[in-house]
């Protein structure tokens, strides 16, 4: 009697555990095509060059008043 026994548990076990990663199948793809709609293209910024610091007149006064 104890196998017939171990035979429905392991057959239980068997279902939870196919149930279990049916449903986290079910989660990942309900959540993939989310993802890919909420990250937005962003456009990036063509800088030139050499367009790194520039000695301009607003920096040369915040040096100006930022010397002690």
């Amino acid at each position: 009697m104890s196998s017939n026994k171990s035979g429905a548990d392991m057959k239980r076990r068997g279902f939870l555990l196919a149930g279990s990663v049916g449903a986290a199948g079910v989660v990942a793809v309900a959540v993939v095509p989310a993802v890919k709609h909420a990250v937005p293209a962003v456009a990036r910024k063509v800088v030139p060059e050499g367009a790194g610091y520039q000695d301009t007149e607003h920096v040369r006064t915040y040096y100006d008043l930022a010397r002690v």
